[in-house]
């Protein structure tokens, strides 16, 4: 295991030792309120929680995003419900194609990422339980997990899942359950070391009237997507909702 893998590790016992306490949860509530107020991500995340539909985030690993989500989702719309997904366990290992290398970026060490989360689910229903948020971890990888959800409508994606296939699923699955106006954030959209993101995304989108915008502010640049209101006038066909 990895030292960032360990430390990430640790302050996730230090926040369960921390939330053994109402004051400690009160404490982290508001550490997670400041937090947010200097996050571009949860900027975009306000604006879309005034559209119907629910969140659904795409590459949770160890949760940090997921509860910030959480955090102003509570107290902004506490009525959608938050999905959380991930496979918790890595990559699907054949599925590292050669647009996710790179200089320096070898298929063997993409393989190794990210798998130590196994339990991030545990710590995130606890999470959720704790702050009354409507919130549900969906574990597997996206190619099974996504086909099997309900179709319902999103005014928010969030995908964070670095290589070429897995941002495809999200999209070819998700994007046409994205509500008009709603967004869709890119974590590694131009990242030099995931290739794959970038490619993924600007292969969706070639014949889209849409094309990703950047926003700074953060620790590093975003880009989302925002879908035309538009669609609304061009005849989509309905999607059977789920309560």
């Amino acid at each position: 295991m990895k030292r960032v893998d360990r430390l990430r590790i640790r302050h996730d016992d230090e926040i369960a030792r921390e939330m053994e306490t109402a004051t400690g949860q009160a404490v982290y509530w508001r550490r997670l309120d400041a937090a947010c107020d200097e996050s571009p991500l949860i900027e975009l995340l306000e604006e879309s929680l005034q559209l119907e539909g629910d969140v659904i985030e795409c590459g949770v690993y160890r949760g940090s995003t997921t509860r910030l989500m959480a955090r102003r989702m509570r107290d902004r719309a506490p009525s959608k419900r938050l999905f959380a997904c991930d496979s918790f366990e890595g990559f699907p290992q054949d599925r590292i194609l050669d647009a996710d290398l790179g200089p320096f970026r070898f298929r063997f060490k993409i393989r190794r990422k990210f798998r130590h989360a196994s339990d991030v689910p545990e710590r995130l229903i606890a999470f959720f339980d704790a702050y009354g948020v409507n919130g549900h971890v969906v574990k597997g990888f996206f190619s099974d997990t996504l086909p099997r959800m309900p179709l319902r409508r999103y005014c928010f994606i969030f995908i964070d899942c670095d290589i070429y296939e897995s941002h495809l699923d999200c999209l070819n699955l998700l994007y046409d359950q994205l509500v008009p106006g709603g967004i869709v954030v890119f974590d590694d959209y131009a990242e030099p070391k995931w290739p794959g993101a970038s490619r993924a995304v600007d292969a969706y989108f070639a014949d889209q009237p849409v094309k990703p915008e950047r926003i700074d502010g953060g620790r590093k640049p975003l880009w989302f997507v925002r879908k035309p209101q538009a669609e609304e006038e061009v005849g989509l066909a309905p999607l059977r909702m789920t309560a």
